[in-house]
């Protein structure tokens, strides 16, 4: 129920700051940039712009509104309610792919029309984006400017574009497969031809884990850069 209502009030909360409105005019943009790609690129096009949107909608902006919240004095009143560090951070999590799932279904279905397989294409928005949200929220939480977490975020951020220079054809490892975003680019790639089972497993599962892993990260770095500055301590949330 905690988690829900923090859910509902991060909707609020992007929504009352434009940020659905901000993403309007990017589906908008992209509408009218995709008019211009040759019909022969637009697929790879596409699974460009689609990774690269919750991507720097969870990296970008999800750190962007921690320190908002933190300038507003947010979080001094936040954690003397009985919310917890985990229901904040999941809510925080769902609210970012929610908008990313409707920002690149809009942009796919004006562009491209429905995906091969919605479910394959869905799931890897969501998760790409819970986890680049996750792991802004970890990168900010030790940040104390938005000059410094632009730059420390793009630091962690690094690794997790390499899987591209695979799938542009420019350099194959198979360290790849280690890198969620191995699965995002193979889950993405489904909305235009059929993902073997296999595939779609490694998928789920390299995400998932990464998704954990990330939780736990961020989890951490707030509880001990965040809630103790404001005197709430993280041992029990």
């Amino acid at each position: 129920m905690r988690t829900s209502s923090a859910f509902a009030f991060d909707v609020r909360f992007q929504w009352r700051h434009g940020f659905y409105g901000v993403y309007l005019v990017v589906c908008a943009f992209y509408w009218v940039l995709m008019h211009f790609v040759p019909e022969v690129h637009k697929e790879k096009v596409m699974v460009l712009l689609t990774f690269s949107d919750p991507s720097a909608l969870g990296l970008i902006f999800a750190g962007g509104i921690i320190l908002l919240e933190r300038d507003q004095g947010i979080h001094d009143s936040l954690f003397v309610t009985p919310i917890r560090t985990r229901e904040y951070l999941l809510a925080k999590a769902g609210s970012f792919s929610l908008l990313s799932l409707l920002s690149a279904w809009v942009i796919h279905l004006l562009t491209m029309g429905i995906p091969e397989s919605p479910f394959s294409f869905s799931a890897g928005i969501l998760l790409t984006s819970s986890f680049m949200t996750l792991l802004s929220i970890g990168v900010v939480a030790r940040c104390q400017t938005i000059n410094s977490f632009i730059l420390l975020s793009q630091v962690y951020a690094l690794p997790f574009v390499l899987p591209l220079l695979g799938y542009f054809n420019v350099w194959e490892s198979k360290l790849f497969l280690l890198l969620p975003t191995e699965g995002t680019l193979r889950l993405l790639q489904s909305a235009y031809s059929t993902l073997i089972l296999r595939d779609y497993l490694y998928s789920l599962l390299v995400l998932s884990v990464w998704n954990y892993a990330v939780y736990v990260w961020a989890r951490r770095s707030y509880e001990q850069h965040i809630l103790m500055r404001v005197g709430s301590g993280g041992a029990g949330r």
